[in-house]
């Protein structure tokens, strides 16, 4: 199992990566942070308007992605492993600016998972985590 960074869905519902998306479904079930859900959505809110036909469709695909993938919460672990991310980056003069990234990175370290994802540069400064290029998956 890899925890897919919100890069790989938005890749995925922009279509075109039929055989990565083959090569992930054969790999077996994969799983996405709560904080991916909160982005995806961000983006649905912001491109439509609510209320429309347009957003309400947008909703129902948005959820036919996601019930592809275990959804993983931030739980006491996550948020601890997170602050320990962000002091130890600050700290190296290596600070991560999303916060977003922050918590998918703390929920892959905390469950010993590799995180697959189009931003490596966002996760390879961070040590005790495995990280999966999309681009070359």
């Amino acid at each position: 199992m890899k925890i897919c960074d919100t890069s790989v869905l938005v890749d995925i519902d922009r279509g075109g990566v039929d055989g990565k998306v083959a090569a992930l479904d054969e790999a077996g079930r994969h799983a996405i942070s709560i904080v991916t859900v909160t982005e995806l959505r961000l983006g649905v809110d912001l491109q439509y308007e609510r209320g429309t036909d347009r957003h309400q469709q947008a909703i129902d695909d948005l959820d036919r992605l996601l019930s592809r993938f275990d959804v993983l919460p931030i739980s006491r672990p996550v948020a601890t492993t997170a602050a320990t991310i962000i002091a130890t980056l600050r700290q190296a003069g290596r600070p991560l600016d999303d916060l977003h990234d922050v918590y998918i990175a703390a929920t892959a370290r905390t469950r010993d998972l590799p995180v697959l994802t189009a931003n490596v540069d966002h996760f390879d400064r961070i040590d005790d985590l495995r990280v999966v290029d999309w681009e070359t998956f």
